[in-house]
C-alpha cells in the first residue's frame, strides 16, 4: 500500500491507543508486522542538502571557543538560535563538524549541566519534528541518514538529562509526542549501515538501541508505551535485508535484557514474543536470495547475542537455549 508518513503515524497511533485501551497487546506483532509489511513508499534516494563553507566556517570557530570553555569548566553563554543553527549541522555528511564537532560539544555540555531546561525541551522539540527526526526515511539508502541518526543518539541524551532533572522538563503533549514521533521512526528505519566510508558512522540502530535502553529507564513512560516501543522494534528487525555486522544487535541485545529485568511483565511479554518468533521461523521456507539470508542472519545474531548473556531471567533463557535449534 502506497502510504504516507503521516499515514503510519496515524495507523500507529490507533494501534497505541487500542494497547492503552487493553484491547490489544498479544496480536500487536502481527498487527504492527503487517504494517510494516504492507509499507510501499521507499523511492529512490535525493540530495541531503549541505551547508556551505560560509555556513560552517562560524559554525567551526564557535564550537571550538565552546569547547575552550567547557574544557575550562568556565560557564558557557549559548544563545538559543546558536544551539538550533549547530543542530542543523547534523546534517551534514562531513563527520568533521557533524560527529566531532556538534556531537561531541553537545554530549560535552549536557555532561557539564551546561543547558538550561528550557533549551533542554527546545532541543527535544527540534530534533522530533519530521523534517529532521524522518529526514529522507522514505527513501532507500541515502545520506538523511546522518542527520537522523544523530538526532535518535542526541534525544537519548536529552531524555537522560530530563531524567537526572530535579523536574520533569517534558510536559504530557511532549513526552505524547516523544513517544508518537519515535515509534513512527524505529518503524520506517531500514537503514543498517554503521561506519560509512569517509562519511563515518551512520550506526541508526545502535542509536535506536541507545534510546529505547534510556526510555526504558524512564519511570514516567507507560510499560505500553515502552512494550508498544519494543514490539514495533523487534518486527522491523526481523524484516530488514541488509546487514548489521558493527555493533548493532549486541546494543539492541543489550536493551532487550535490561527491558526484560526491569518488571516480570517485560519478561513474560518477551518470552510470548519468542515462542510467536519460533513458529514464524519453522513456516519460513530456506533463504534464497541475499536479503533473506541477511534477515536470518541479523535475527540469529539478536538471538545467539541473548543467550550469552549471563542475566536473563531464567524462563526465557531456558526456552531460548531448548529452542535454538529453531531460532538460532
Amino acid at each position: 500500500m502506497d502510504y504516507t508518513v503521516n499515514d503510519v503515524r496515524h495507523e500507529l497511533q490507533i494501534l497505541r491507543q487500542r494497547m492503552h485501551n487493553g484491547e490489544l497487546l498479544d496480536s500487536l506483532g502481527a498487527e504492527v508486522g503487517k504494517l510494516i509489511d504492507d509499507l510501499d513508499m521507499y523511492d529512490v534516494p535525493t540530495e541531503v542538502r549541505q551547508l556551505s563553507t560560509a555556513e560552517t566556517a562560524p559554525l567551526f570557530i564557535k564550537l571550538s571557543a565552546l569547547q575552550e570553555q567547557l574544557t575550562a569548566n568556565d560557564p558557557i553563554l549559548i544563545s538559543d538560535q546558536e544551539i538550533l543553527a549547530l543542530l542543523n549541522a547534523l546534517r551534514q555528511t562531513d563527520p568533521e563538524l557533524r560527529d566531532h564537532g556538534v556531537f561531541f560539544f553537545i554530549a560535552d555540555a549536557l555532561q557539564h549541566q551546561a543547558f538550561s531546561d528550557e533549551q533542554i525541551v527546545l532541543m527535544t522539540r527540534y530534533l522530533l519534528q519530521d523534517n529532521v527526526l524522518l529526514s529522507h526515511i522514505t527513501e532507500t539508502e541515502n545520506d538523511g541518514v546522518f542527520l537522523r541518526s544523530f538526532a535518535v543518539f542526541i534525544l537519548s541524551m536529552l531524555a537522560y538529562a530530563n531524567r537526572q532533572s530535579s523536574v520533569d522538563l517534558y510536559s504530557d503533549e511532549l513526552r505524547n509526542t516523544f513517544i508518537e514521533q519515535i515509534a513512527t521512526y524505529i518503524l520506517l528505519e531500514k537503514d543498517t549501515r554503521g561506519f560509512v566510508g569517509e562519511k563515518g558512522w551512520a550506526h541508526a540502530f545502535m542509536h535506536i538501541g541507545n534510546l529505547l535502553d534510556e526510555i526504558t529507564s524512564d519511570v514516567e513512560t507507560t510499560r505500553a508505551d515502552k512494550l508498544f516501543l519494543e514490539t514495533i522494534l523487534l518486527e522491523r528487525l526481523k524484516r530488514l535485508d541488509t546487514p548489521m555486522v558493527m555493533g548493532e544487535t549486541r546494543r539492541i541485545v543489550g536493551y532487550l535484557t535490561h527491558l526484560v529485568n526491569v518488571n516480570p511483565i517485560y519478561a513474560h511479554y518477551f518470552l510470548k514474543q519468542l515462542k510467536q518468533w519460533r513458529q514464524e521461523m519453522t513456516r519460513r521456507l530456506q533463504p534464497e536470495t541475499e536479503g533473506d539470508w541477511h534477515r536470518f542472519y541479523n535475527q540469529s545474531r539478536v538471538l545467539t547475542g541473548l543467550l550469552l548473556r549471563d542475566n536473563l531471567p531464567d524462563e526465557i533463557y531456558n526456552y531460548l537455549n531448548e529452542a535454538r535449534n529453531f531460532l538460532i
